[in-house]
């Protein structure tokens, strides 16, 4: 019986070059929802632990990459696409975080996020949906339009988010629809009009549409 319960356990792994950091993580995670399958205070002890405990969510705390490129967010995609990857920033305007989403992290939650924000943000994590505090979405957005956004396409959750608006569906209904909060839906949306240079709702339609990206 207890082998079964196990098994509905959320695999989490800790990684972060703070000790207290670390230890503080798998005290408020000690609970029957999870199951702490080990900590890590290096990229290359992180990439090590996952091969062997294959864990479904990985706390991954941005001070811990060597330098700029986040190799290990890089490998874990390639490695590991099934574990979901929630990274902890210092700041909400961390540049990193913009790098952190392209090399395929689940979601960006500051440090100073409450017990209860972090514990939404996991399980959002783990049922596979962007997280994103309201806090960090206009730092990430605006750094979605300084960069080279030309020829992006949209993601599946873009292109639903998109389809729905022309459907004539509030933010709420289609969060609802969706399974997703309403800020997640408003990010969706606003990073859609980024890539497609729209000013507004229905622009982001019409150009989606235009450009083959969602059909009606």
């Amino acid at each position: 019986m207890s082998g079964a319960y196990n098994r509905l356990m959320l695999r989490l792994l800790i990684a972060s070059p703070f000790p207290a950091m670390r230890a503080g993580l798998s005290l408020f995670f000690n609970n029957p929802e999870y199951l702490i399958v080990g900590d890590a205070a290096t990229d290359d002890h992180l990439l090590d632990l996952v091969d062997v405990q294959s864990p479904q969510i990985i706390l991954y705390d941005l001070s811990l990459a060597q330098d700029e490129t986040l190799d290990a967010l890089w490998q874990l995609r390639r490695l590991h696409p099934e574990a979901a990857v929630l990274a902890l920033s210092r700041s909400a305007a961390d540049s990193r975080m913009m790098r952190a989403l392209q090399a395929g992290v689940r979601g960006c939650l500051p440090c100073t996020a409450t017990a209860d924000e972090l514990t939404a943000a996991v399980r959002q994590a783990g049922n596979g949906e962007l997280v994103l505090p309201p806090t960090a979405t206009s730092a990430i957005l605006q750094q979605l339009r300084e960069g080279d956004t030309a020829g992006e396409t949209l993601t599946a959750r873009e292109a639903q988010v998109l389809r729905a608006v022309a459907a004539g569906q509030t933010n709420k209904a289609i969060a609802l629809k969706l399974g997703i909060s309403e800020h997640t839906v408003k990010f969706h949306l606003a990073s859609a009009m980024s890539k497609l240079g729209a000013a507004s709702r229905a622009e982001a339609v019409a150009v989606a549409f235009r450009r083959g990206l969602i059909s009606l």
